[in-house]
């Protein structure tokens, strides 16, 4: 009788013990990519938070800045990719050719009918199929020094003359009134790196009227980069640099590079995205800056529109637990934490892609309305061809070489744009006269 009782005891003893552990095993951990800031790993973190409080999955995040993408490729070649992958919207052609991504259907996702069609349409190739979840939208608008405005009496530009005429102003007549002739207009990131130099150019060109391709039956483009319109745009930009009204070093500098610029006062416009209010209202500082929409151009105001893309992994052996993260991240609740409403972090989430929230309810902040507003009447997304990357970085190249060289032949120099792009073009079987 001792002996089948003690027997029992130990029987009891072992399920206790095993309880807290079998949990544990069972549960999923979701391995995730992201390109952060410091500041805005915080939001993430607060994403993983809740997504594991209300589903008992956790998130382990890994973190790289500088070489993502080659360390996403690396990661493909070895077989060692993880659950999902944050990235830029515009990065979906290259994910798809190089294999690794899971096709998304929007209807068989909770609350993929909340999503903008604009915003789905920026995961779409022309095949027809979705290949991410959009996770977050923007676009481009004008910050500006209101502090200098006001020292010299002037208005926030509407159009490209009074760009022009405001740079000249910040950078000739002592803005920050210490004497010295240490500021500049106009903030450049014109880089070749990551195709900074075409990312930038973009809503300019577009402004000019001009664009990077044309389309001329479904699925099939044409460069259209040796207009008179894009020469316009070019000349305008390479003035910018020449005449000194851009930062000292603009066609080497990142956004990164930039950043700085404007953040320690040397420069006095920046035409960025609303992921930067949280930066600059600690430096230069809130009361300093104000946000306006972008000067038109000949063409109009058109501004580049831009996002960030969650990407399923096809080796993910975690699929059913990874698309509850995926639908998480859309809903109101994603969407929220994802804005960084009360916080001072950056957010990850810069205007909701869920047509249920209003940006007004989120941040009360006229700031965030341009930005809003500016998308819904003006933003315009890169063209969808099977990977945009070679053409942004053979562009990103071939505009850098205009605004390094002063004097040198504009239209020469984007007819070869051209001819290389539609080169390209041929190589993805993705051109037609």
């Amino acid at each position: 009788m001792e002996s089948k009782y003690m027997h029992l005891k130990i029987k009891a003893l072992s399920l206790a013990l095993l309880l807290p552990l079998s949990h544990q095993a069972f549960s999923e951990q979701l391995d995730v990519w992201i390109r952060a800031s410091n500041d805005s790993k915080v939001i993430y973190q607060k994403l993983a938070d809740q997504f594991q409080k209300e589903t008992g999955i956790s998130i382990k995040y890994f973190n790289a800045v500088t070489d993502f993408d080659q360390r996403l490729a690396r990661a493909a070649t070895g077989g060692a990719l993880p659950d999902v992958v944050f990235n830029d919207a515009i990065i979906v052609g290259q994910m798809v050719q190089l294999g690794i991504v899971d096709e998304i259907k929007p209807d068989e996702l909770k609350g993929g009918g909340d999503v903008y069609e604009a915003a789905w349409k920026s995961t779409q190739l022309p095949d027809g199929k979705y290949y991410g979840v959009p996770t977050s939208a923007h676009t481009y608008a004008l910050f500006i020094r209101k502090d200098w405005l006001d020292k010299l009496n002037l208005k926030a530009p509407t159009n490209w003359d009074e760009l022009k005429k405001v740079a000249q102003a910040f950078t000739h007549d002592d803005p920050d009134g210490n004497g010295k002739k240490d500021t500049y207009g106009f903030t450049m990131p014109l880089a070749t790196t990551r195709g900074y130099a075409s990312s930038f150019s973009s809503s300019y060109l577009w402004q000019a009227g001009g664009n990077y391709l044309v389309a001329t039956k479904p699925g099939k483009f044409k460069a259209a980069l040796d207009s008179k319109e894009i020469a316009t745009a070019m000349e305008f930009m390479r003035g910018m640099v020449c005449e000194g009204l851009a930062q000292p070093g603009a066609i080497n500098h990142t956004t990164a590079d930039a950043n700085t610029s404007f953040r320690s006062g040397q420069t006095g416009m920046y035409s960025s995205g609303p992921y930067h209010i949280a930066l600059f209202d600690k430096d230069p500082g809130k009361e300093t800056y104000t946000v306006v929409p972008p000067p038109a151009g000949p063409g109009g105001a058109t501004s580049m529109a831009e996002g960030t893309t969650a990407f399923l992994m096809k080796t993910s052996q975690r699929k059913d637990a990874a698309k509850r993260f995926l639908e998480f991240l859309i809903s109101p609740e994603g969407q929220k934490i994802g804005m960084a409403v009360n916080s001072t972090s950056m957010p990850i989430v810069r205007l909701p892609v869920n047509k249920t929230l209003n940006i007004k309810d989120y941040h009360d902040d006229p700031r965030w309305e341009v930005f809003a507003s500016t998308y819904a009447k003006e933003g315009r997304y890169m063209p969808q061809i099977p990977n945009w990357i070679p053409v942004r970085q053979i562009t990103a190249d071939g505009f850098n070489k205009i605004y390094a060289s002063c004097d040198g032949d504009i239209p020469a120099v984007l007819k070869e744009i051209n001819a290389r792009v539609n080169d390209e073009l041929k190589r993805q079987n993705a051109w037609a006269q």
